[in-house]
């Protein structure tokens, strides 16, 4: 498990009085002097254990050391960091094609703050649904987050690419886009595809990441 080292409490020293010279000898009923009281030493605010960075290839986990990276080709040790993140054990579900034709195309791992497909032919994908993992703040490669705003994620480069609703407004943004070669963008005939993060909203807020996302593929 991942942990975060607690600050320490500095305790202050007391305060003792000197006695003072040159005085006549003190009376018998001298009052006794009190001592200093220690100050307090507010507490620091914890700061998080580490990040995890979102890209189109994988994650990668920082924690002052060495950063740790899994990607979506290998499933089983991204299965295995999401299991140690949330201290929850994976449940598997298969899930289907989007046609309901009935051909199981993966399974499915659902934990509350993030989800992970793995897909008959291998690699796997994510959906963050929050804005922490365990704890972990994660944030695309180019800080996007679960609860940034639409501007944010436009600001950073992000496009329009779906609307849901039909409402005239996009309801998901791409973000943090590569070309690949020897596709073509269905969404943008002519030019090359590419890959991405999907940023679904909730009006202007965004509630969830989703890893990898294409616009050269019609699932």
């Amino acid at each position: 498990m991942l942990r975060r080292l607690s600050p320490l409490l500095v305790a202050s020293a007391l305060v003792l009085a000197g006695c003072a010279t040159g005085v006549p000898a003190p009376s018998t009923t001298s009052s006794p002097i009190p001592a200093a009281q220690p100050s307090e030493t507010p507490t620091p605010t914890p700061t998080p254990a580490g990040a995890i960075s979102l890209g189109v290839e994988g994650m990668t986990f920082t924690d002052g050391g060495e950063p740790q990276s899994f990607s979506f080709d290998d499933p089983e040790p991204l299965l295995a960091f999401v299991e140690q993140l949330t201290g929850e054990p994976r449940v598997g579900e298969d899930f289907e094609d989007m046609w309901g034709h009935g051909e199981v195309w993966g399974t499915a791992y659902t934990w509350k703050e993030i989800s992970v497909k793995v897909w008959k032919d291998g690699p796997a994908s994510v959906a963050i649904l929050a804005a922490t993992v365990g704890g972990i703040p994660v944030r695309t490669t180019s800080g996007i987050a679960v609860g940034s705003t639409r501007d944010d994620v436009l600001t950073m480069g992000g496009w329009d690419e779906w609307d849901a609703d039909g409402d005239g407004q996009a309801d998901y943004l791409g973000v943090d886009g590569q070309e690949v070669e020897g596709v073509e963008s269905l969404s943008r005939p002519g030019e090359p595809g590419r890959e991405f993060i999907l940023a679904g909203l909730n009006g202007d807020v965004v509630t969830e990441l989703q890893s990898p996302s294409n616009d050269f593929s019609d699932i």
